[in-house]
């Protein structure tokens, strides 16, 4: 399976996850009930999956490939990057206040996850249009193959387990990062092919809280 047809795929799933984000950050908003646990959850899957292995690619073999083409884009994006490890690191700040039970401590967690979920949905939209230009080129990318049999695929594995679980509570539906480690590379690019991405479908986050 190309590179690009993989990153595409793993938009969707992170886009999902931006889903069960706002559903998470809308309850607290509210004040109902959250389990503590699915809020460590997502900011695991922010931190481990986003930052650390689909990021930390991007960086190494897409930034690489528009390099390459001469494309205008990967300061920005490296910019998106640099942003989203910003927010996420104030984000993972206000955990411990959260867990402890601190007076406003929601409101500061709701705060900070909602600024997460606008600079990944804006980096998102921007990076889906470079992969369109790519795809339109004739480009593929690298083969990433090694993904699936290196130790980086075994850090992914428990990751993707514990998205399928958020989407399955939150949305009622299977995360398609799970649909990566079960379908075959032809089936995989025949999604990708389907897959016609609407930037502002995504983009933007919730409302202030009241």
């Amino acid at each position: 399976m190309e590179y690009l047809t993989r990153i595409a795929l793993e938009h969707q799933g992170i886009q999902e996850m931006l889903r069960v984000q706002r559903e998470l950050n809308e309850r607290l908003k509210k004040a109902k009930g959250v389990n503590i646990v699915h809020l460590e959850n997502t900011l695991r899957f922010w931190r481990d999956f986003l930052a650390q292995e689909h990021m930390s690619w991007e960086e190494e073999f897409a930034f690489a490939l528009l390099r390459k083409l001469n494309h205008g884009l990967p300061g920005r994006l490296q910019g998106d990057h640099a942003r989203i490890e910003t927010v996420l690191a104030k984000l993972e700040a206000t955990m411990q206040p959260l867990r402890s039970g601190r007076p406003h401590a929601g409101r500061e967690f709701v705060r900070w996850a909602e600024e997460l979920v606008e600079a990944v949905a804006d980096h998102l939209a921007r990076e889906n249009a470079a992969l369109q230009e790519l795809k339109a080129q004739g480009e593929t990318g690298v083969d990433p193959e090694l993904l699936l049999e290196t130790p980086a695929a075994e850090r992914r594995e428990p990751l993707v387990q514990m998205a399928d679980a958020l989407c399955r509570e939150y949305l009622q539906t299977p995360s398609a990062l799970l649909s990566l480690q079960e379908k075959t590379g032809a089936e995989l690019e025949a999604e990708a092919d389907e897959w016609h991405p609407d930037p502002t479908v995504e983009a933007g986050g919730a409302g202030a809280l009241p």
